[in-house]
Parts: structure tokens; C-alpha cells; sequence
């Protein structure tokens, strides 16, 4: 018997996620994918092929290695899907670090420029490889109010003073990103919208065709005031709630199924865990699961999580299991005493995160994000791709 862990990624579900996140766009409003930090953890290649399958091309990454790995899953599809890597526009939001400039031009990546002296370095790479004036494209970031990255008010009004720079600068877009997107109420969102609105209409006045993106995932169900030009899905396209507030739109698209290592049975007054954290006041049976913070699973889900037991005998019904004392590095324990006996044995796998133990769950339990939890999850494990 091989006690191991069962992560299933199912492709087609983030395919259909992403068509029915363009299908809330105008036909001109162009549907990207962040596909950075490994396309949130569970694999950037068959994630990026799967997307561009389905029409995807636009893809947003942090950094040149991710770009650059992007690139070269496109060129290795070339052949298979007919797409050429031309068709595909790779952004890097993080910008380009000095020295990297070459890089960029030579791979036709995209920066997205964060400041002000990134913007006159990168002007300065363009000038010294002897490229064309606005031949090689570029975006600009401005910061309306998330405090992260982009151009501060200051160094904005410092590129808005010298129009023919910025109309040699190949910028071909504006972007921001939404603080609180996730709150359809907040009032940050229409003042952000509003600043960038304000910031568009000023560099409209020197890049007319200037193209703009605002709307993350959360963005796109503010409505189309904030689509503008380009939208970049990322959580909802991997089954996150993008409105928590709401009944989640998007399909599932990690399944965890970790495997039962030991039954127990344990009786009254006995403890479970490191630092006896939990104690039963009556008799009880628990079983040892294969998997702890070594492999995502947060030791803040300790006496919070949940687990899945499917019946075996009734297709979609089953029992919530508790965990209790606190998860180790390794393993974990839940608390199966009013499972029916016989129901579960060493070998059978509990689900952690699927159909029953929702994604978003188990964030909450943890008091995190779905990003943290799904970028958590181990290198142990072995991946399986529904296509």
C-alpha cells in the first residue's frame, strides 16, 4: 500500500474560470492571467498551456525568471497549438531590475515600470541599444491609493511634464491595482477609480491609443466602470472566492486527498499534540493524517480545521471531521469517534481541500488568504493535472 498524498489540479476549471470571467467583459476589454509565483502554486506550465488553449494571451508574472519561463512554455506550444509567441504579451509587474534590461528587449517582455528612476533607466537601456523611439512597449504603474508599488503623485506629475519623452517611451498602458476590490462597498474603490480615471485622462491628452488595466479579480465583479481596457484575474481563476461577501462564481480547481497513517483509540483525559494543546473528556478514536506545515497545511489551522469523510456506501455524503491539538510538521490529527465504525481505515484518503472543504475555507480557518494557502502548498507533494 503507497500512503500518498492525492493534489489533483484541474485545468479544465480554470479554463472555464477564465472564460467566464471574460464573458462578464466588453468584447474589446482584454481577459489576462496572472500566472506568477508558479501560477499560485500549482504549476505555472500546465497552467499557462491550459489558458492558452482556451484564448488566453496575456500573461502577468512578477519578475524576469517567471517571465522568461512563460516565454518558453509559448515557444515550446508553438508547434502544438499553432499560437505563436508573438500572438502572446508577457507583463512582468514587478518591473525590470537593473541590469535586466537586455533581457526585456531582447525577449520583447514587458516591464511594467514602477518609478520614476525606472522609467529613466529603462529610457537610458532603450537609447544605448540603439532602439527606435516607442519601438519597444512598456507600462506604466501609478500608485491611487494601495501604497504598494507604482509612481507616487509627484514623480506622476514629473512624467506628465515632459510629453515628448513620454511619447518616445513605447508605454502602450496604465495600470493601478485595487486595495479593496474584495469589499464591493468600500469606499477606497471609487476613489481609486476615480484618481486613476483623472490620471487616464491625462496621459490620453499625449498617448491617445494609451491602453489602461485597473480590475484584479475582485475588479471585474465591480462592473465594467472598472474594466477598462485590460482586467487580471488571478485568485478566481484557481477556484477563489473573489467576493467573499457572495456565493463563489468560479469553479474548484485543487482537490487535496491526504491518506490515514494510524487509527487510534484514546481514552478519556488523553491528550493530542505538541504542548498537550487538546484533551478529550471522553473516550475517542482518531486517525493520524499524513501531512502537516511541511506541507502547507498552517499550524494556525490547529483545533480549526476540518477534514472530509466521504461515505462509502452514499456518492456525496460524509462527515466533517475536527482536527485536534496542533498540526506538526508531518501530520496531524482528527477526531473520527462518530464516524461509523468500519467506515475509515489506514490507506483511505480525507479530503483537505476539494468539493466538501472548500478552498476558501480552509483560509478562514486558518486566518489567512486562498493565495497563501494555495502558494503553501509543498513541493512533497505529487501533482495530477485533469486536462
Amino acid at each position: 500500500m503507497t500512503l500518498s498524498a492525492d493534489l489533483t489540479i484541474n485545468l479544465k476549471s480554470i479554463a472555464h474560470n477564465w472564460l467566464l470571467l471574460k464573458a462578464k467583459l466588453s468584447s474589446g476589454v482584454d481577459c489576462g492571467a496572472v500566472v506568477k509565483a508558479d501560477a499560485y502554486g500549482v504549476g505555472m506550465e500546465p497552467v499557462v498551456g491550459a489558458l492558452l488553449k482556451a484564448g488566453c494571451r496575456s500573461f502577468y508574472v512578477s519578475r524576469l525568471s517567471e517571465a522568461l519561463a512563460v516565454r518558453s512554455v509559448l515557444v515550446g506550444l508553438e508547434d502544438t497549438l499553432g499560437v505563436r509567441v508573438s500572438e502572446s504579451r508577457i507583463y512582468a509587474l514587478a518591473g525590470c531590475a537593473p541590469g535586466d534590461e537586455m533581457d526585456f528587449i531582447r525577449h520583447r517582455l514587458i516591464p511594467v515600470l514602477i518609478s520614476a528612476e525606472m522609467i529613466s533607466r529603462w529610457s537610458e537601456a532603450l537609447k544605448k541599444a540603439g532602439m527606435r523611439p516607442g519601438s519597444v512597449p512598456s507600462v506604466m504603474k501609478l500608485d491611487t491609493g494601495m501604497g504598494r508599488l507604482g509612481l507616487e503623485s509627484v514623480e506622476l506629475e514629473a512624467v506628465l511634464a515632459q510629453p515628448l519623452a513620454l511619447e518616445q517611451s513605447g508605454v502602450l498602458m496604465i495600470m493601478s491595482h485595487l486595495a479593496c476590490a474584495d469589499e464591493p462597498e468600500h469606499r477606497h474603490n471609487h476613489s481609486q477609480l476615480r484618481e486613476f480615471k483623472e490620471a487616464l485622462r491625462r496621459f490620453r491628452e499625449i498617448l491617445p491609443s494609451v491602453r489602461a488595466s485597473l480590475a484584479n479579480s475582485a475588479g471585474i465583479f465591480l462592473g465594467e466602470d472598472y474594466h477598462f481596457d485590460a482586467v487580471r484575474p488571478g485568485i478566481a481563476l484557481y477556484g477563489g472566492n473573489p467576493q467573499p461577501a457572495f456565493d463563489n462564481q468560479v469553479l474548484q480547481v485543487v482537490n487535496l486527498h491526504l491518506p490515514i497513517l494510524q487509527l487510534k483509540n484514546l481514552p478519556s483525559g488523553a491528550f493530542v499534540g505538541y504542548g498537550a494543546s487538546y484533551q478529550f473528556d471522553s473516550p475517542a478514536r482518531v486517525a493520524v493524517i499524513a501531512g502537516g506545515y511541511a506541507d502547507g497545511l498552517m499550524r494556525s489551522l490547529s483545533g480549526r480545521g476540518e477534514c472530509w469523510v466521504p461515505s462509502p456506501v452514499s456518492p456525496g455524503d460524509g462527515w466533517r471531521v475536527p482536527v485536534v491539538g496542533r498540526i506538526s510538521m508531518d501530520s496531524f490529527v482528527v477526531d473520527v469517534t462518530f464516524v461509523p465504525e468500519g467506515v475509515v481505515q489506514v490507506g483511505a484518503r480525507l479530503e483537505v481541500i476539494g468539493g466538501h472543504i472548500l478552498l476558501d475555507e480552509v483560509a478562514t480557518w486558518a486566518g489567512t488568504s486562498s493565495y497563501e494557502i494555495l502558494t503553501s502548498l509543498g513541493a512533497r507533494y505529487q501533482r495530477n493535472y485533469l486536462t
